[in-house]
């Protein structure tokens, strides 16, 4: 059914039809900041506080995107997730505008269940930490809806894996604050 409006519609050249979703995906995503405070590791114990600041860009004229309340998580090493964050609301983005949000990662987020660090995850987080820099990266599983004015409510549902990689936090001094100077642009791999 969505196939058929597409033909009608001059904003819908990025959509496909209602089982195969958007043919190229509307959403951008920017990581405006990206620090931590309070940053303490040793051999056997972890604690840190960070935060994002996310911009979610609509590229598209004619799709609304929605976005269902998510989680994110901070990952050492690609592989090690460190915290999580959770977004509540649902956020809507009209075409060609953005959103922007902030979000907080600490001990309370996410209902209080932080990922589990590993004694050896710690140990590596302790050695790396004395180089004045750590690399880390921001992984997202969002579900999400693309919708078109003209279709009245319908639209597609999306599972989105949005990842910025390849964050490399500098320290400043030995305060065990650091952060990200400038923005990066993260990739949303389309949907399947």
């Amino acid at each position: 059914m969505a196939s058929l409006w597409c033909k009608k519609s001059p904003d819908c050249s990025n959509y496909v039809d209602s089982k195969s979703g958007p043919g190229t995906d509307p959403l951008v995503l920017r990581l405006d900041s990206f620090s931590l405070t309070n940053f303490e590791v040793s051999n056997s114990s972890f604690s840190a506080e960070w935060e994002a600041k996310l911009t979610f860009g609509n590229q598209n004229g004619g799709l609304t995107v929605t976005l269902n309340p998510f989680e994110s998580y901070v990952y050492y090493k690609e592989r090690e997730a460190l915290s999580c964050a959770s977004v509540d609301a649902m956020l809507h983005v009209p075409p060609r505008k953005q959103k922007t949000l902030q979000m907080k990662f600490d001990p309370t987020s996410c209902r209080g269940e932080q990922p589990y660090v590993e004694d050896r995850v710690m140990k590596e987080l302790s050695e790396d930490r004395k180089s004045g820099h750590l690399s880390f990266s921001l992984k997202m599983r969002i579900d999400a809806s693309y919708s078109m004015r003209e279709l009245l409510g319908m639209g597609t549902q999306v599972t989105l894996n949005p990842n910025c990689s390849g964050l490399k936090v500098q320290f400043e001094g030995a305060k065990g604050e650091g952060k990200i100077n400038g923005g990066r642009k993260c990739t949303i791999p389309l949907p399947k």
